[in-house]
């Protein structure tokens, strides 16, 4: 399925590309130092040379007998957990507002690990302390504001 290669390294191509032309319009700092377009320019240099580098990879090592297995995909447990992953992190975004920090963290870390077939009660624990290591960290060491949601109501 080198297909798949080709296709994924001209989207990280193109997303790369998309990232240092969105730079162009960022400030510039007097006396050569590196202003705010530094680390976004160098993410989406090194997305255009890896995406490029997997890209041509993949068409060099295709073989064209090969069909690609779309139809297959769907029973396919690393693709289903990278969909699981991915819905997480939009189920987040929209209801962390709501709901809280704490308490989506600790619900999104505890789903993610029992899909990953972790112990139900050793993934509950783990998501308690490291949501709120991460609380503590953030919110009262670094002092960036996470929302309250329903434990602060």
């Amino acid at each position: 399925m080198k297909i798949s290669d080709t296709v994924v390294g001209a989207g990280f191509v193109a997303a790369g590309a998309l990232i240092i032309a969105g730079t162009m319009n960022f400030p510039h700092l007097e006396g050569g130092h590196p202003g705010p377009s530094l680390f976004p320019r160098l993410l989406g240099g090194l997305m255009v040379v890896f995406g490029g580098l997997v890209g041509v990879d993949g068409l060099r090592t295709r073989d064209t007998t090969e069909d690609v297995a779309w139809l297959g995909l769907y029973r396919n447990p690393s693709f289903i957990n990278a969909l699981f992953v991915l819905g997480a992190v939009v189920a987040y975004v929209a209801m962390v507002e709501r709901v809280g920090f704490l308490l989506m963290a600790t619900l999104i870390l505890w789903s993610l690990m029992w899909r990953l077939r972790v112990h139900p009660l050793t993934a509950l624990a783990v998501a308690i302390v490291f949501s709120n290591g991460v609380y503590l960290l953030f919110a009262k060491i670094l002092r960036v504001p996470l929302p309250g949601g329903l434990l602060w109501w």
